[in-house]
């Protein structure tokens, strides 16, 4: 397991304990900012290799089609989260917390996505 994948796995686990605190807790700002942290690292650690930060490159060399998926998955991640916050802000909970599931799910497919996929192309 790379550097990356278990920084990916902290930030997805990292959201997913806000999440739970944020069932439980009907979305308080506590919540609210330990699932912010979790989606600030994966931003991080999907940005902060492009900007040259040596021990978070992988040495791939490329992307295939089920890495790209996992690309776009992740960012869609990133904008839902952005449109709970605003649902979260507008006080419709019942729709924050459907969104936060959708999340959650979309999120978990995309890691596996992007794991499979990078274990799919260094497997060639």
């Amino acid at each position: 397991m790379t550097v990356n994948e278990i920084l990916y796995t902290i930030a997805y686990c990292v959201f997913l304990i806000g999440a739970a605190k944020s069932f439980r807790e009907n979305g308080s700002k506590f919540s609210i900012g330990i699932m912010s942290c979790g989606v600030l690292l994966d931003v991080l650690i999907s940005i902060l290799p492009r900007t040259g930060l040596g021990f978070l490159q992988s040495d791939i060399g490329g992307t295939n089609t089920v890495m790209q998926f996992a690309i776009i998955l992740g960012s869609i991640v990133w904008i839902l989260f952005l449109v709970a916050i605003f649902l979260w802000k507008k006080g419709k909970l019942s729709l924050f917390h459907f969104l936060i599931v959708v999340i959650e799910l979309a999120w978990f497919i995309d890691f596996f996505m992007f794991t499979l996929g990078i274990y799919k192309f260094t497997l060639r």
